[in-house]
């Protein structure tokens, strides 16, 4: 397969065709727990290998300890830093830095720089992408969003994400 700007594409016989409902998964905003979800490639856009995200996230933001039991995770790190803690190793990521987290890892991460940090999110395979979509909100625009009025049932939520997306809140 062949990403390109504006859609995916197959190489067939030599040659690349636009595969039907390439953009489906892509360009859906997402307000999720204070920072953006933007998703560029889903699980249907990559015969469920792997989803693409780009996440933004305010200084100081902080994502609690949690393992992916299915998913190898990488980040590519665009603007910003972050301070990102897998297992019993710490690694800060700043531009062009990419942090890999081998699935059942325990891992979190904080936004060191004083401005957010915007990175790439790559999960393989496929699939927590869903959960995002439900435990969120559509985004207004492609900036942070406000700060939440209402916190989550955080309970409910970390239940559904360990039973159905096989991702485990350690905190």
């Amino acid at each position: 397969m062949l990403f390109q700007r504006g859609g995916i594409y197959e190489k067939r016989n030599g040659t690349h065709r636009r595969r039907p409902g390439g953009d489906a998964g892509r360009r859906q905003a997402r307000g999720w727990f204070g920072g953006l979800a933007v998703i560029k490639l889903a699980g249907k856009d990559t015969a469920g290998q792997f989803s693409l995200l780009e996440m933004l996230y305010p200084p100081n933001y902080e994502v609690p300890l949690h393992v992916h039991h299915r998913e190898e995770a990488v980040y590519y790190v665009l603007e910003g830093e972050m301070t990102v803690h897998i297992g019993s190793d710490t690694s800060i990521g700043g531009p062009g830095s990419v942090i890999d987290i081998p699935n059942d890892t325990p891992h979190r991460f904080t936004v060191t720089s004083p401005g957010p940090v915007k990175y790439l999110l790559r999960l393989s395979p496929a699939g927590f992408e869903s959960f995002i979509i439900r435990a969120s909100e559509p985004a207004r625009s492609l900036t942070l969003p406000p700060p939440l009025d209402v916190l989550p049932d955080f309970e409910k939520l970390n239940a559904i994400m360990a039973e159905e997306y096989g991702t485990e809140s350690l905190v």
